[in-house]
C-alpha cells in the first residue's frame, strides 16, 4: 500500500519516492474526509435516507464505498497511474536502486485496485454503522428532551412526533389515561393530519409558513404543528385545555432545539 501511495504521488509529478509516498497519503486522507463530511451531511439532512437503521445505514454505506471506487479509485488508477506507468518505473528503479518490470508493476497496481473494492465495502459498512449509532444516540437524547413536552400541561393527553414520511420518532400517552381510538384508528387519524399539513404547507409560498392547525372535538382537541425543520407533532388535550398557552410553551421548548444543527 505504501507503494502505491508513492506511485500516486509520482504520477502527480513528485520525483523523490518518500515524499510522493507521504503526498500520495495525504490526499487520500484529505479526499477521503471530504467525502466522509459530504455524505455524512447528505445522511444527517435528507430524509428519505434517514441513518437510523443499522442494517440500511450500513448497506448504503457499502453503496457510497462502490460508487466512491468507481468515480475516484478506478479513473485515478485507469487514467492517471496506467498511463504514466513507463515514468513511474523509473523514478522507483533510481529510487530502490534495482530493475523493476513495467508489465509486473501494472499487475500489481491492478491487483491494488480490485483488492480496494474490498477495502471500500468495508469501510462503507463501518462508516454507515457509525454514521447510524451516532444519530441514534441524538435521536435518544432528543427524545429525552420530548419527555417534556408531556409536562407543559397535564390536560395534554397524547405526544405524537413523526417526520414527513409519516416515520414516528417520539410516542407518549399520558399515564392513567384511556385512548380513546384503536391502534388502527389511531394511525389512520395521523395520517389524516400529515396529509392535511401537507396540503396546507402547499400554500406556504404565498400564505405563509403554518403555525398550527386545531380540531376540536367533543371530548379532545386535537393540534397538529411544525417542531423544528422537518418534524411534525401532533398531540391531544382535554377539552377544556388552554391551547393557546400550550402551544407558545411548545415553541418555548422548540427554541431549544437544534434538531439536525449539530
Amino acid at each position: 500500500m505504501g507503494t502505491f501511495y508513492s506511485i500516486v504521488g509520482v504520477t502527480l509529478g513528485s520525483n523523490n519516492v518518500a515524499n510522493a509516498g507521504y503526498l500520495g497519503f495525504g490526499l487520500h486522507v484529505v479526499i477521503g474526509t471530504l467525502i466522509g463530511t459530504v455524505l455524512g451531511g447528505i445522511g444527517i439532512r435528507w430524509r428519505k435516507i434517514r441513518l437510523l437503521v443499522p442494517y440500511k445505514s450500513a448497506f448504503l454505506g457499502m453503496t457510497a464505498g462502490i460508487g466512491i471506487w468507481l468515480i475516484f479509485f478506478l479513473p485515478i488508477t485507469t487514467l492517471l497511474i496506467h498511463p504514466s506507468i513507463q515514468h513511474i518505473v523509473v523514478i522507483l528503479a533510481i529510487a530502490w536502486q534495482k530493475t523493476i518490470l513495467a508489465d509486473q508493476l501494472s499487475n500489481s497496481i491492478t491487483n491494488i485496485a480490485l483488492i480496494a473494492i474490498a477495502f471500500h465495502l468495508l469501510w462503507g459498512a463501518i462508516y454507515g454503522y457509525m454514521m447510524s449509532s451516532l444519530l441514534r444516540i441524538r435521536v435518544y437524547k432528543i427524545k429525552q428532551h420530548y419527555k417534556d413536552i408531556m409536562n407543559i400541561d397535564p390536560m395534554i393527553r397524547l405526544v405524537t412526533i413523526c417526520d414527513l414520511n409519516g416515520n414516528i420518532v417520539f410516542y407518549r400517552r399520558r399515564e392513567g389515561v384511556q385512548n380513546l381510538l384503536s391502534n388502527e384508528e389511531s394511525k389512520g387519524s395521523l395520517k389524516m393530519a400529515m396529509d392535511a399539513w401537507k396540503i396546507r404547507d402547499g400554500f406556504s409560498s404565498k400564505l405563509g409558513k403554518g403555525m398550527y392547525v386545531l380540531a376540536e372535538y367533543e371530548k379532545v382537541k386535537r393540534i397538529t404543528m411544525p417542531f423544528g425543520d422537518d418534524l411534525l407533532l401532533y398531540l391531544t388535550t382535554e377539552v377544556g385545555a388552554d391551547h393557546s398557552i400550550i402551544y407558545d410553551k411548545i415553541r418555548s421548548l422548540e427554541a431549544g432545539l437544534q434538531y439536525w444543527n449539530w
